[in-house]
């Protein structure tokens, strides 16, 4: 990935999936991805420990200037910006029917968070209706495409099914919410150039990787963001490092990311195979 036109600004971006107490209601149902559910209360603890480092928690409004994300429950206080070059925001892909429990839980801080939809499954079981979408844009969170069915790994279609996927994502989204759709998050996280220039022609002006990184970069016309992988043994430590060191603390979650990246190449076919069956369990009766 080439960092040449890296932004100068911090965006601490956290990479979450599934908030409940009733893991086995929402999302997917493979046994990997129990690994990505949180509980209630652990989700607190991760709020309070943002709330303890005085960041400012936001949601990208400006493709152009990273560093203007703005926090919709506070447009007037600037001291809010202790360190105004750095800021949190909180993802949530796959739109899982669990997301208006995170909701409430961040609305509750008066923050708001970024959901990444993919669309084939709204009002499938496990995830999001339509009306449930809906209601998360009315009360001020963002709402993203994560792609139309969530392929693994996306960096291998041809160009013609990226531009499907995002595009087609991308409308659906608008006409449910009759709104610009201007943010997306790359399924599976692994990127290339064609995942990141096709999610720009298809109009996104921000575009969430996986890549554990912490200073957004441009890909012209698109602002794109790394994020940190929150899983069930991410500790509150482990978060609190983050903050406080957020280019030499996530050092340790690189070199993992580079690690599964690996592992996911030298799979090839097989880790595909072993991807295929987690829409079938969620295909509507």
């Amino acid at each position: 990935m080439d960092n040449s036109a890296a932004t100068s600004s911090t965006v601490i971006s956290l990479l979450l999936h599934d908030v409940t107490d009733q893991p086995e209601t929402s999302g997917f149902m493979q046994p990997t991805a129990f690994r990505y559910k949180h509980t209630t209360a652990q989700f607190r603890r991760y709020l309070e420990a943002v709330e303890a480092s005085g960041l400012p928690v936001t949601i990208p409004t400006d493709p152009t200037d990273p560093t203007d994300l703005t926090d919709p429950s506070d447009l007037t206080d600037p001291s809010a910006r202790v360190r105004p070059d750095i800021s949190v925001n909180f993802t949530f892909d796959d739109g899982g029917a669990s997301a208006p429990v995170a909701a409430g839980l961040l609305e509750d801080k008066g923050w708001r968070g970024l959901f990444f939809i993919t669309t084939d499954l709204i009002g499938t079981p496990g995830f999001l209706s339509a009306h449930e979408v809906q209601d998360l844009h009315r009360r001020g969170h963002l709402i993203g495409s994560h792609s139309c069915s969530h392929p693994d790994v996306f960096r291998r279609l041809s160009r013609a099914q990226m531009q499907r996927e995002w595009s087609h994502s991308r409308d659906v989204l608008a006409q449910l919410l009759g709104a610009d759709i201007t943010a997306a998050s790359v399924p599976g996280g692994d990127i290339d150039r064609t995942t990141l220039a096709e999610a720009a022609a298809a109009g996104f002006q921000h575009i969430f990787t996986s890549e554990q990184q912490t200073r957004p970069w441009t890909h012209p016309p698109a602002l794109c963001y790394g994020r940190l992988m929150m899983v069930d043994s991410t500790s509150v430590e482990t978060l609190q490092r983050w903050l406080r060191h957020p280019t030499i603390g996530v050092l340790p979650e690189r070199l993992l990311r580079f690690t599964k990246s690996g592992v996911k190449q030298l799979m090839g076919p097989m880790y595909l195979k072993l991807m295929q069956r987690r829409r079938a369990l969620h295909e509507a009766p």
